[in-house]
């Protein structure tokens, strides 16, 4: 697509959005895409925690955050009387069957400082001369109460607990655990636990079906042996059930799911109503005042499919502590915001509309009797404070979100909330912009890698603000040129020359700087949250030069200015010199395999130059934008 048909694209969405915007509320229509990734992020929040979705549904599974770990946040939707479960999976994460101390008044145990004899973890074995105490055991003065002081090397521990065992069928068992440092449990004289080093932290296994049934009915025995390898010692274990308090509430029908640029929709069909429901990402906006921002919402809206008023509520279920092993829920009210905090994530409801109760770790969000009061939407806002910035050649970083000293995550929640209708109508734009800019490159882009793309992108990476108050865009490994060369086609596609400098930027600063002296460009220049030095042991010198040169060539090219380049001039002319000297050799050494007799020629054939191939096309690659920024210089 030429840059005057984008031109036209922003001018005819610009004059939609002019007709929508008296009223907040009026939504775009923008044409549905039918891709079905295997899995994309919904909100982009931060590396560390952003929001996944597996397959098309909401309801087979849990969301996920980073690494995989579950989302355990649920929704069911109650409509005259009847639960219908929209998202989650088909039960909750646990209750208690022998709790913890610290979820308890606590529970007590026999004890032993020395190693007993052998079956010391069975049902049988003789312990009238161990001690008995009150959980937790450990040393005074913890994060964590403890009611038997231990200051020894090691622990043995004995706890008996008294189960119904019909009331164990079709469930998972777990064992749940804190220590300080090293603990294996057992269940009736069968390992269950070996935990590595750990502190402050609450472990979780579920017990194999293979130990589940061999527990009795009535009394079973908890063993554990913890070892302190020095300092604080801590232990405290329990026993848990799978919690499956909605087990009555049906599985609401889904009916679609349309994946666009900066959002996610779903509608499913609960009896005799529609249930809208959004991801939406407003950080990914080209809106300064949001770009980057770690808070997303999900808004839904009702909609009676028989042309009656129903009675309607909502709930969200979330667990805080299954996300965060231990988690101490706070929740304020601030200019009518519900803002509940447990860890570093936050989320935010509007007071009026939503109660909120605090259950066994989780909070519970409902909405209640929605038509009645003529309400048919609301809003859930999520977000996310990493508590890490990045050390930028000795110095502190701020987020690009906190550049107004007076930021912080509360006022930015309250920001989006108090606009979230007119920031979705935002979103509805841009996503209806880049599909018609799709639709006239069709054939070029497939819209299934880049519409998660977008999302997929800023879930990865951090945007802060540099010394000279310029923007940084980095990912865990901060300045990795592969990646960034990896993800300029779809910059390029979505016209985020800023986040395209600001890819490049930690590359030209380190070298700029004086903290790199080679030829050629740095791999990288450190792992998150630390940026001084070069973390890969191999140079890669020839790609990083021609990829840095190719990246160059195409911002020149698409600012329409050869500012950047001009800027930048010295290293690139230093690359671009050390390219040309690298293809002369390369060109040297394929004479001098030329004159070798047929059998290194052919052996020289299979070993050698499948190799040095790929590396001689991006070394002419990369000299080829050399010689073209070099003609642009001179046309300037």
């Amino acid at each position: 697509m030429t840059y005057y048909n984008g031109k036209l694209l922003m001018i005819f969405v610009y004059i939609i959005g002019l007709l929508t915007a008296c009223d907040s509320s009026e939504r775009i229509e923008v044409l549905r895409n039918d891709i079905h990734p295997s899995r994309h992020i919904l909100v982009p929040l931060a590396p560390t925690f952003s929001v996944e979705v597996a397959g098309d549904t909401l309801y087979h599974q849990y969301l996920h955050v980073f690494k995989g770990k579950d989302f355990p946040l649920m929704g069911l939707l109650y409509v005259d009387g009847k639960g219908y479960r929209f998202m989650g999976g088909d039960s909750l994460r646990i209750r208690a069957l022998a709790p913890l101390a610290g979820d308890s008044c606590g529970w007590k145990g026999k004890y032993f400082f020395l190693r007993p004899e052998e079956g010391w973890n069975k049902m049988g074995y003789d312990d009238s001369k161990w001690q008995e105490g009150s959980a937790a055991f450990g040393t005074e003065g913890l994060w964590y109460a403890t009611n038997t002081i231990w200051s020894a090397e090691n622990i043995y521990l004995r706890r008996h607990v008294t189960l119904n065992k019909e009331a164990l069928d079709n469930h998972k068992l777990y064992i749940r655990f804190l220590c300080d440092d090293i603990v294996t449990i057992f269940c009736n004289g069968d390992e269950v636990v070996h935990s590595n080093y750990t502190n402050r932290s609450v472990g979780c296994r579920q017990l194999p079906d293979t130990i589940v049934d061999k527990i009795k009915e009535g009394d079973n025995l908890l063993a554990a042996h913890c070892y302190n390898i020095s300092s604080n010692a801590l232990l405290d274990y329990g026993l848990y059930i799978e919690n499956k308090e909605y087990i009555d509430v049906d599985t609401a029908f889904f009916k679609s799911v349309d994946i666009q640029a900066t959002q996610t929709h779903y509608s499913f069909q609960c009896g005799d109503v529609e249930l809208q429901l959004s991801f939406v990402a407003p950080s990914l906006l080209q809106d300064q005042e949001y770009m980057g921002c770690p808070v997303g919402f999900l808004s839904y809206r009702i909609v009676s499919t028989d042309g009656q008023q129903h009675d309607v509520d909502i709930s969200f279920d979330m667990d805080m502590e299954w996300m965060f092993d231990r988690v101490k829920i706070k929740e304020s009210v601030e200019k009518d915001w519900r803002i509940i905090q447990g860890d570093s994530l936050y989320v935010a409801v509007k007071a009026e509309d939503v109660q909120s109760v605090c259950k066994d770790g989780r909070i519970i969000l409902t909405q209640k009797n929605m038509m009645r009061k003529g309400a048919d939407s609301g809003v859930v806002l999520l977000g996310y404070e990493e508590g890490e910035v990045l050390q930028y050649f000795g110095e502190n970083l701020p987020y690009y979100w906190q550049r107004n000293k007076n930021a912080n995550i509360k006022e930015v929640l309250r920001n989006i909330g108090d606009n979230y209708q007119t920031l979705q109508r935002k979103c509805d734009e841009t996503d209806m912009y880049y599909s018609q800019k799709l639709s006239l490159e069709k054939g070029k882009i497939k819209a299934e890698k880049m519409f998660p793309y977008y999302r997929n992108f800023l879930a990865t990476r951090r945007l802060s603000v540099a010394p000279d108050g310029e923007l940084l865009c980095y990912s865990n490994i901060v300045g990795r040129v592969r990646d960034a060369f990896d993800s300029f086609p779809y910059l390029m596609f979505y016209e985020r020359m800023d986040w395209m400098k600001g890819t490049l930027k930690p590359v030209f600063d380190f070298c700029e700087n004086g903290h790199w002296v080679k030829q050629f460009p740095p791999f990288d220049i450190g792992f998150f949250p630390i940026a001084i030095h070069q973390e890969s042991v191999n140079d890669y010198g020839i790609e990083m030069a021609a990829n840095m040169l190719m990246m160059t060539l195409a911002i020149v090219k698409t600012d329409g200015a050869f500012d950047y380049a001009e800027k930048h001039w010295r290293h690139i002319y230093q690359w671009g010199n050390y390219l040309e000297k690298m293809v002369k050799k390369q060109q040297e050494l394929m004479a001098e395999q030329r004159k070798d007799s047929v059998k290194q020629q052919e052996t020289s054939a299979v070993k050698q130059i499948p190799a040095a191939h790929k590396e001689e096309v991006k070394a002419i690659l990369g000299l080829k934008a050399y010689q073209e920024l070099i003609e642009l210089q001179k046309q300037r």
